[in-house]
């Protein structure tokens, strides 16, 4: 997958594209259908297949109090977009430059590309404070002789699918459901760092995660069936987010991960988490024994449901 990250880089290749735009912060299953929409067009026309979205959430620019948190990290946002055929990314900066150009400016650099065809979804607006809209797009469609296709929102149980409405589910808990919205579990990816080895000691060692700077949706404090995913290969666990308050000397949050079967050191390597179901709230403890007894509990309920 070819990548460009800059507006001076658009130009005209050997083949022509079929575009589909969209912020695409979150690549939920109305992200997917966009895109799929794209690729099948670029197949059947012996087209290439380009996504046109942002490096940064828009809100940076225009209010940055309210940038929500990420969904996906770059690295796991560009891997899913190679899965899904994309054979260019045009991943710009959103920034005073491209905020500022009028919606015929904006289709006027990306035209450069050699476009065949655009899909976007229903909801979709392009240029200055978001001045153009689909019905503009048509206009433009017909006017520099590109097909364009707008794709309803899809929906679940009667609701739009949104990024928003994802960061939601999480924050309730209901990774389930954000796994039906998204089309895959939710992640999160980071780097092994040691903890108190505490885990050790109760016989669940963790793979220890600090989430202080995190900037990526977190589900609420509790205990987690998941999926792990490492360099080595794909592994069941559950996994705790929390600040162990029956010893009460953790002062920021983390995300613990107990891998079953599992015995290496991973220390210093990378760590993707898929969120399967949720299975109790965070718990303070009066003993030990009442711990590791909940523990094995939780074990046992996570292998259950990961099977």
């Amino acid at each position: 997958m070819k990548v460009i990250t800059e507006l001076g880089q658009l130009h005209k290749g050997e083949k022509s594209y079929v575009v589909a735009l969209g912020t695409f912060d979150g690549l939920h299953v109305g992200h997917q259908d966009v895109i799929n929409v794209a690729r099948r067009q670029a197949r059947q026309r012996g087209h290439l297949l380009a996504v046109f979205t942002f490096q940064n959430h828009p809100l940076e620019l225009i209010c940055p109090e309210r940038v929500p948190v990420a969904l996906l990290t770059k690295e796991e946002k560009y891997s899913l977009l190679e899965k899904l055929g994309v054979e260019l990314l045009i991943d710009l900066p959103f920034d005073r430059q491209l905020a500022s150009l009028s919606p015929a400016e904006f289709l006027q650099k990306l035209l450069l590309l050699g476009v065949s065809g655009i899909v976007v979804g229903e909801n979709f607006t392009y240029g200055y404070k978001g001045a153009g809209n689909c019905k503009l797009l048509a206009e433009a469609a017909m006017d520099n002789s590109f097909s364009l296709e707008v794709r309803p929102l899809v929906k679940q149980q009667g609701e739009a699918v949104s990024s928003t409405l994802i960061r939601q589910k999480l924050l309730e808990g209901h990774v389930e459901a954000a796994a039906r919205l998204l089309g895959r579990s939710y992640t999160i990816t980071g780097i092994v760092a040691h903890g108190n080895e505490r885990g050790r000691l109760l016989g669940f060692p963790t793979a220890n995660l600090e989430l202080a700077d995190n900037r990526v949706a977190l589900p609420p404090v509790g205990v987690y069936a998941v999926r792990v995913r490492l360099s080595q290969g794909s592994y069941k666990g559950m996994a705790n987010i929390g600040n162990n308050p029956t010893f009460g000397d953790v002062n920021s949050l983390r995300l613990e991960t107990h891998i079953f079967d599992f015995s290496d050191d991973i220390y210093g390597q990378s760590i993707t988490i898929e969120f399967v179901a949720a299975i109790r709230e965070q718990v303070k403890f009066n003993s030990l024994d009442a711990l590791i007894t909940q523990l094995q509990q939780d074990k046992s309920k996570c292998q259950e449901i990961l099977q």
